[in-house]
């Protein structure tokens, strides 16, 4: 299945990313326009883009009529980047300077907003019904504020000395897993299929947002995510899944010293200050809590779509939950770590 994405990537993503452009040509300021441009040029995966048309593949439909809401989502993600890179000073994106850092705030917040516009135009020209498109709409507004949500949970997450598991989860299920619930039950539902099949879609792509999103914790830490420094989710004070359970597993001490940590400024958290937060995750098992968390949650999406009694979709979900964690395939607890990983079980049950 994952070379069945590649090669929809090799037919669609061309047309995909020219109808993205098209809109913003036709749409926009020069200066909105250079900046889109600059903002795309510096790379990802596209899988908001190409998921729609996986999906579409899957349940046995022609993908090419999805190309418009493939890159809907595509636009909508990176609107989200855009907004995300200046709300949390990030100054380096895939090894390139944000929007933000490199034209100006005011401009960034321009851009970002436009951004989420052009995805609405962009869904206006899906090749179906009216009844369809107003579905479609209706579903990316939803899913929009969905991650406007999540990223609110996120401040407030941020406020709090020892955030819970569940809060966590609620957390990432609003601002991570609503970008791969909005592509795949969205395409589900473009393809006419069955309300189990597109329930069971977003309940897989809950868990798949989660898992995404825990890779991307272990990966600020260890590994690299093209950003300006290691641990730049310490320096942003981000409760990501290894502070969360590195906060409720320390002992008082070394859970006040990593609150304190956490609560710096960006400017004024050191190397040293990050290389001690990252002994206290080691302390308390909080990277194999981690990677036993990403393994549940891609059973659990696997689970939630075997209601549909189709092989394909199964295939694929396996397929893309192996995909989004092989940055960090090689990335191992010490041996010398706390194993705490039984904690993974207070996971917010299924809903």
């Amino acid at each position: 299945m994952i070379s069945r994405f590649s090669q929809l990537r090799d037919e669609h993503l061309e047309d995909i990313t020219s109808l993205m452009q098209q809109v913003v040509r036709d749409a926009s300021e020069p200066t909105l326009q250079h900046m889109y441009a600059y903002h795309m040029d510096t790379g990802g995966k596209r899988l908001r883009a190409l998921l729609p048309l996986l999906v579409a593949d899957a349940l046995d439909h022609d993908p090419a009529p999805l190309v418009p809401f493939g890159a809907a989502c595509e636009m909508v993600h990176n609107a989200t980047l855009v907004h995300d890179d200046l709300q949390d000073k990030d100054t380096m994106r895939r090894g390139h300077p944000t929007v933000w850092s490199h034209f100006g705030e005011r401009h960034a917040i321009n851009l970002g907003d436009a951004m989420f516009y052009y995805a609405l135009l962009l869904a206006q020209q899906l090749p179906s019904s009216l009844e369809s498109r107003e579905s479609i709409v209706t579903q990316m507004l939803e899913g929009t504020l969905c991650v406007i949500g999540g990223q609110e949970k996120e401040f407030a997450l941020q406020l709090e000395e020892r955030p819970t598991l569940d809060a966590y989860f609620t957390m990432v299920e609003g601002k991570t897993s609503g970008l791969f619930m909005l592509p795949m039950s969205g395409a589900a539902m473009l393809c006419g299929a069955s309300d189990v099949t597109i329930r069971g879609l977003s309940e897989a792509a809950r868990h798949m947002g989660v898992l995404f999103q825990v890779q991307d914790d272990v990966l600020d830490v260890y590994g690299d995510k093209g950003r300006d420094r290691l641990g730049s989710d310490i320096g942003e004070g981000k409760r990501s899944l290894l502070a969360v359970h590195a906060l409720n597993h320390a002992s008082s001490v070394d859970a006040k010293r990593l609150h304190h940590i956490l609560a710096k400024t960006r400017l004024d958290t050191t190397h040293d200050d990050v290389r001690e937060a990252i002994e206290i995750f080691g302390q308390t098992g909080a990277l194999a809590f981690s990677l036993e968390t990403i393994q549940t949650r891609k059973q659990q999406a696997i689970d939630a779509i075997s209601s549909a009694e189709l092989p394909t979709l199964t295939e694929m979900i396996t397929s893309m939950c192996t995909l989004f964690a092989k940055p960090i395939q090689q990335v191992r607890p010490p041996s010398h770590t706390v194993q705490n990983t039984g904690a993974v079980l207070n996971s917010p049950p299924d809903r």
